[in-house]
């Protein structure tokens, strides 16, 4: 129990005059003898001490009444026991406010955000002045307490949303980290929030439970700034088939829709940017939502033909916004490039036949390929002009001069790419030698006979990962092997991508340069039957997984493995480089048209991009190449989840000593004075304060009244 005006329970002292008034006034009658009054006296005793009783009645009540108003005037203050430990120590107030992307939702004119920045204010605004506070809101960074509440006041009144959110429960465990580490002040936690159900998670609820535990001296306030309104269309993340197209390539693009509400089926439009970068809208479609009466669902579904060569970017958006715009806009980029130029060496022209075909069918006639193949001999490698082609592939090759070793080193240091499968040609004395291995992982040993079958253990490899959606259908043990090379000891730069059912390598790496190497201890291009020898395998025998096999290596040592040209807001953006693109500098192009001017090294086979915060699309140039390349940052689809908790689920779940809950803005500022003096008591004190003024008032008028 506390006093916010000690000085006025002084006036408790007044409770002197009734008394003194009560003995000055008291009458002594006189004595006078009657001896018929005999008993007349004995009644008059009687209620004499009746009446000595009723005055001492109202003399207490009196008495009370003024020491009751002192006390009331006073404004009496009650903490709970568990903010008793700093008693009197000022306060170290952390507000935590919800600025992910949800909490643009709009209702009645305002915004979540807006709701939570003018609780927060209020909460400021309510500290004593011997407090301090810091802010936190889910951009990263490291928390601490600012110099005076003025500065806090300002920091929340520039906050605005961010794409790029961590975790609310990440930031509510950093402020109550914050608060406990406040030795000589009382930790209070404010959080401002929507009670979304994606922010408040179980497993969020249980990291912030196990944070109080830890710091049982600090106490936290969930402030709701929600509403139970829900309504919302949104569209889900965009499906592409394809981010590199070939020209004549037709790209189609998805979209889930649902609707949470009431409302007519959405109207949903493709914009393509033009060489201008102005959005033209090239189609709509009215989406036929089905489903129960809280959420619809349904799927858009465009289709763009003819897309000619270079970087396209574009976005499906719901022509009419809602409550929640951030979900009514998804963006994406694709590439339309031309067929990758691959170099086919082998002992005849014949021997590359099957890998022509694998990845480069000649009944499609070039029309929308992935490879463009040229086919040489090994014999005249050396004079070929390896520069102009994207990768290098040698099918089984026999001996080589040291002058096409160098060459295709060469080559290697500078991005290309070069796959190397042994097979029947090779023999250990040459491919021992200084030039092969520069190339190969190690020194052959020794053919082995041991038959098995191609199984990768893992499809997380570059080469292997386009590999990884059909891993539970993919019949691997199609692809028989007979024979395969094995070497002596492995070089400490290489490494195994793809092993035999046996554990024996199949396909090893080596680190060579800027570019990429492959070796394989078995044909690729074996034939099912050579003329007159034993095949070493029979991968080719089966057109699946075959075909399969050689696209996905081909295309890692093309560097034309489908590219990653959507991320999310945060993400950091990887655009691979070929080698005519490396540049010095680039201008960064962002959503909103502004241009920033980046550097890079010569070197760099790929540009790290991690100025991704704003979703949109995104174009990097440079004039001094020719490099013109994109990618699209989008929102996370959890942010259109506004199911909320249940605010009892929460206080279950929580300690009840360190928890509370403020249904509004202004409950939240009655918890900062609580926090501050504790609860006021003013309001009982003067309620009890009437109830004995009425009961003197009626006591003595009926006392008075038989008298």
């Amino acid at each position: 129990m506390g006093f916010l005006t000690p000085a006025l329970t002084l006036g408790a002292l007044a409770v002197a005059v009734p008394i003194v008034l009560h003995l000055v006034m008291r009458q002594r009658p006189r004595e006078l003898e009657f001896p018929a009054l005999r008993f007349v006296q004995q009644r008059r005793d009687s209620n004499r001490r009746r009446m000595r009783l009723r005055h001492w009645l109202l003399l207490a009540l009196r008495c009370g009444l003024i020491v009751l108003l002192a006390l009331a005037l006073a404004r009496p203050t009650w903490r709970p026991p568990e903010a008793r430990g700093k008693a009197g120590a000022p306060i170290a107030a952390a507000l935590v406010i919800d600025n992910s992307p949800r909490m643009q939702y709009v209702a009645s004119g305002q915004s979540r955000l807006d709701a939570a920045v003018a609780a927060a204010t209020g909460v400021l605004q309510q500290l004593p002045g011997d407090a301090q506070a810091t802010v936190l809101d889910l951009t990263a960074g490291s928390p601490r307490f600012a110099l005076d509440v003025s500065s806090a006041v300002a920091r929340v009144e520039n906050l605005s949303s961010v794409a790029d959110a961590r975790e609310l429960a990440t930031a509510v465990v950093d402020a109550i980290e914050l608060a406990a580490q406040q030795e000589n002040r009382r930790g209070q936690v404010f959080v401002f929030s929507d009670l979304s159900g994606a922010a408040l998670s179980n497993e969020a609820i249980t990291r912030i439970a196990a944070a109080l535990e830890e710091a049982p001296e600090v106490q936290l306030a969930l402030v709701d700034v929600g509403d139970d309104a829900d309504a919302n269309t949104a569209l889900g993340e965009a499906v592409l088939s394809a981010t590199v197209l070939r020209t004549g390539e037709p790209l189609r693009i998805s979209a889930p829709v649902s609707m949470t509400g009431p409302g007519e089926p959405p109207l949903v439009e493709l914009l393509l940017a033009d060489e201008s970068g102005e959005l033209i809208k090239r189609n709509q479609q009215i989406v036929e939502l089905a489903g129960g009466d809280a959420t619809r669902t349904g799927e858009v579904e465009f289709t763009l033909d003819d897309l000619p060569l270079g970087v396209h970017q574009g976005v499906v958006q719901l022509s009419s916004p809602d409550a929640l715009t951030i979900d009514n806009q998804r963006f994406f980029t694709v590439d339309v490039r031309p067929a990758a130029r691959v170099l086919l060496a082998a002992d005849a022209p014949t021997d590359a036949t099957l890998v022509r075909e694998a990845i480069s069918p000649s009944l499609l006639g070039g029309e929308g390929q992935r490879f463009e193949c040229e086919t040489v001999t090994a014999a005249t490698l050396r004079s070929a002009p390896l520069e102009d082609y994207q990768a290098v592939l040698l099918l089984d090759p026999p001996s080589l001069p040291p002058a096409a070793w160098d060459a295709l080193d060469t080559y290697l240091q500078q991005g290309g790419g070069v796959g190397v499968f042994l097979g029947h040609n090779a023999s250990s004395a040459p491919f021992n030698e200084a030039g092969p291995q520069k190339l190969l992982p190690g020194r052959l040993r020794r053919i082995s006979r041991d038959a098995t079958y191609l199984r990768p253990r893992r499809l997380d490899h570059p080469a292997l990962a386009g590999m990884a959606e059909f891993a539970e259908s993919i019949p691997w043990s199609l692809c028989a092997t007979f024979r395969y090379w094995q070497f002596e000891e492995l070089s400490s730069d290489s490494h195994v991508v793809a092993a035999f059912a046996n554990g024996e390598p199949a396909i090893l790496q080596r680190a060579a340069g800027q570019g990429r190497l492959l070796v394989g201890v078995t044909p690729l291009g074996e034939p099912p039957s050579p003329r007159g020898r034993e095949p070493w395998n029979e991968w080719a025998r089966h057109a699946w997984p075959y075909v399969l096999i050689c696209d996905e290596l081909t295309g890692y040592l093309a560097r034309d493995a489908e590219t990653q040209l959507d991320y999310l807001a945060g993400d950091t953006a990887t655009i691979p480089l070929a080698l005519d693109q490396r540049v010095t500098n680039y201008v960064l192009r962002l959503p909103d048209g502004q241009g920033l001017r980046r550097t890079a090294a010569v070197s760099d086979a790929a540009l790290s991009i991690s100025v991704t915060d704003d979703p949109g699309n995104y174009r990097v140039t440079s004039g001094s190449a020719q490099l013109d390349r994109g990618f699209s940052v989008n929102i996370p689809g959890e942010y259109s989840n506004l199911a909320r908790r249940d605010p009892a689920d929460l206080s279950a779940a929580l300690p009840a000593a360190q928890f509370q809950f403020a249904a509004t803005g202004v409950a939240a500022a009655e918890l900062v004075e609580a926090a501050a003096t504790g609860r006021e008591l003013y309001s009982w004190a003067i309620g009890l304060v009437a109830v004995v003024w009425g009961a003197e008032h009626l006591l003595a008028n009926r006392f008075y009244r038989r008298e």
